[in-house]
């Protein structure tokens, strides 16, 4: 199933050497942020897929890009539009999921996954409570010896999620509203057992 593992990511990561040229043997889905030109991307590669009713993992960080305190700052923003502000997440950019599942309504891709991964430094814990590993540290080590890691997953149906376009972006929004609340939980709670996030 790796194998077919399809990542959007930016367009100029594909210059780099070995991994992006790795990527783009994958056959990853290289985004401009240029909506007309990504479109186009889109829909053919997931046509290809559907034509061959490829078993796939669609991968996609709708924040659009990491986390960093200014970015979070920035975010406040969101409030401005009516939206909640968070802490530990940034505003989803709802058009590529949007895209995404009314490509695959229809199809044989029948879930959307949601993963939020918590991650808390051992020897850092006071300070560094969803501060990920840089990537040289992520390539180049064990991170297990550092790191405590916990992936809380949720599974919806296709088929449930809302047909108007505006109305499943809502519903993306909602799912990191859930998204932000959990992590709050995590960061205060690590330790105390699987009960604090159980609903």
């Amino acid at each position: 199933m790796l194998s077919n593992c399809k990542y959007f990511v930016k367009d100029s990561l594909k210059w780099i050497p070995f991994f992006g040229w790795g990527m783009w043997i994958a056959d990853f889905i290289f985004v401009q942020r240029n909506w007309l030109q990504d479109q186009r991307r889109i829909h053919k590669t997931f046509s290809n897929i559907k034509k061959l009713q490829t078993p796939v993992w669609i991968m996609s960080f709708a924040e659009g890009t990491r986390i960093t305190a200014p970015k979070l700052l920035a975010a406040t923003i969101a409030k401005d539009r009516g939206y909640k502000i968070m802490h530990h997440v940034l505003l989803p950019r709802t058009k590529g999921f949007v895209t995404c599942v009314n490509e695959f309504r229809f199809s044989h891709v029948k879930y959307v996954y949601d993963f939020t991964i918590a991650y808390l430094h051992k020897a850092k814990k006071a300070v560094e409570f969803n501060v990920a590993p840089n990537m040289v540290r992520l390539h180049t080590r064990r991170l297990d010896k550092e790191y405590d890691f916990h992936v809380h997953v949720r599974r919806y149906a296709i088929a449930d999620l809302p047909q108007d376009d505006e109305a499943l972006a809502a519903w993306l929004r909602d799912r990191y509203i859930d998204k932000d609340t959990f992590l709050s939980r995590m960061e205060k709670h690590w330790t105390d057992g699987l009960e604090i996030w159980e609903e």
